[in-house]
């Protein structure tokens, strides 16, 4: 039983084992399913942002070629005005548009609350002539900021630098170095063109500037940082060198517990419950059986089979390391009247009775078994020295000889025992049980002969 219950437990707990990591799993397919929804929105607001900022260079590039026409002329401001009205009507996130042959700015729009940068040299400009000089080295349109405008808001700074071209098909590397035009974009202007708000489908959106992450100036738009939670990001493919990347997290977190969870976790615990039970009653019942195949059913004790199997294993062992075993022969005397006179049922109770005082004499490593209708034999491991086997033979004796008392009825009880030992009488099981047999039964003959205890053939009278 307590191997079907240990079993039975095991097998439980691998089920529970395995119902926990199978809604572990499904708990975890869950989060990621809702982490593909998140980035499938963000990925989405990812290509509105990319074609908004596409569109504003496009823009700029635009006046690079309109401000080429004019690179042998002297620069006038007045007709830089007209196009920068149609740039500022068609893109409203561009907040200013400047234009600076040699580094030097001469012409913004809308003029009245730029007037203070006509002039600025950017080589003297300790904040602005870096992303100048990077376009100008690059001869590529970098994008500088986000700043802070002195107006309000933010804004980033486009610098396109403008080569002419002095003749048709002159490559752009042999191209002399016009200036600089710059657009000023308004970052919530962009975001707002593009459809990009703080949430999207139950995210919080944050869009962080990843080459200003040492500084810890990160986030460019968005709710908050989503700095140690386990956010989902796409990075963002923009012009002018910005390296910006799209954060979601979801106001409520990831759903990491369902009504599928649930039901896993109940229907596998069921299972395992089940499981548990059905292994415990198998193995009991294989128990049952095996008990059954290998004890005698009235007494409990352990019949024929078992103990020839358990002499078996013991020539085994004494093969190997010379240890052998005794076997002691005990058959009742006179049993039959016991049954003749007073029925079936109370020669029953003396042999289990016998079988439980033969039990009461034994060490625990010894067998007791019942091999016959009135026989038992008591198999010891070790060989004993005569006196030992004299002494324990002769507790046998006294035990088994005591008088029974059942229904009102008292009755002498009285046995013949032989004994051999492995190997000194016998190199096999089958001849040792033959010999112990035939001393038992020689002990018995000698007591019909002598009513009183007659000692087993060979040894000398005890006591």
């Amino acid at each position: 039983m307590l191997v079907a219950f240990a079993v039975a437990a095991a097998c439980f707990l691998t089920g529970i084992a395995v119902t926990a990591h199978i809604g572990a799993l499904v708990q975890r397919e869950h989060v990621l399913q809702h982490k593909r929804q998140a980035t499938a929105s963000l990925s989405e607001a990812r290509a509105r942002l990319e074609g908004e900022f596409n569109r504003t260079v496009a823009h700029g590039v635009g006046i690079k070629a309109y401000v080429a026409q004019f690179d042998k002329q002297a620069f006038e401001a007045a007709e830089f005005r007209e196009i920068a009205i149609d740039l500022l009507e068609e893109n409203p996130a561009i907040r200013s548009i400047g234009l600076a042959p040699d580094n030097v700015v001469r012409a913004v729009f809308p003029s009245e609350p730029n007037k203070a940068a006509l002039g600025l040299d950017y080589r003297t400009n300790a904040l602005q002539w870096p992303a100048v000089n990077e376009a100008m080295q690059s001869r590529q349109v970098v994008i500088a900021g986000p700043t802070a405008l002195v107006q309000g808001g933010r804004a980033l700074m486009i610098r396109i630098p403008v080569f002419p071209a002095a003749y048709p098909g002159q490559s752009v590397d042999e191209r002399s170095y016009w200036g600089t035009a710059t657009l000023i974009l308004d970052i919530e202007a962009v975001m707002a063109s593009a459809g990009i708000e703080n949430s999207v489908n139950g995210t919080l959106i944050s869009i962080i500037d990843k080459t200003a992450h040492e500084s810890g100036n990160t986030v460019v738009f968005g709710n908050q940082n989503f700095q140690g939670k386990d956010y989902v990001s796409v990075p963002l493919n923009l012009p002018g060198g910005l390296n910006w990347e799209v954060l979601g997290y979801p106001q409520a977190g990831w759903e990491n517990s369902s009504d599928n969870v649930l039901i896993t976790r109940v229907v596998g615990f069921a299972i395992s419950l089940i499981f548990g039970a059905l292994t415990f009653l198998l193995i009991s019942e294989v128990y049952k059986v095996r008990s059954m195949a290998l004890h005698d059913p009235l007494t409990g004790l352990a019949n024929r089979r078992l103990l020839e199997e358990r002499m078996q294993q013991m020539a085994v062992q004494c093969n190997r390391s010379g240890a052998g075993f005794e076997i002691f022969y005990v058959d009742l005397d006179a049993f039959k009247p016991v049954n003749d006179n007073f029925g079936h049922g109370v020669g029953d109770k003396l042999l289990i009775e016998v079988g439980q005082r033969l039990l009461n004499e034994v060490r625990q490593s010894d067998t007791v078994a019942r091999v016959g209708g009135d026989e038992f034999i008591v198999l010891t491991p070790g060989n004993m020295r005569r006196q030992e086997k004299e002494g324990f033979q002769k507790r046998l004796s006294d035990k088994v000889s005591k008088a029974f008392e059942c229904a009102g009825a008292r009755i002498n009880v009285k046995a013949s025992f032989g004994s051999a030992s492995y190997p000194g009488d016998a190199s096999t099981v089958d001849d040792l049980l033959r010999i112990a047999d035939g001393r038992m039964y020689a002990h018995k003959a000698r007591s019909k002969k002598n009513p009183r205890d007659i000692p087993e053939k060979g040894l000398p009278q005890a006591g």
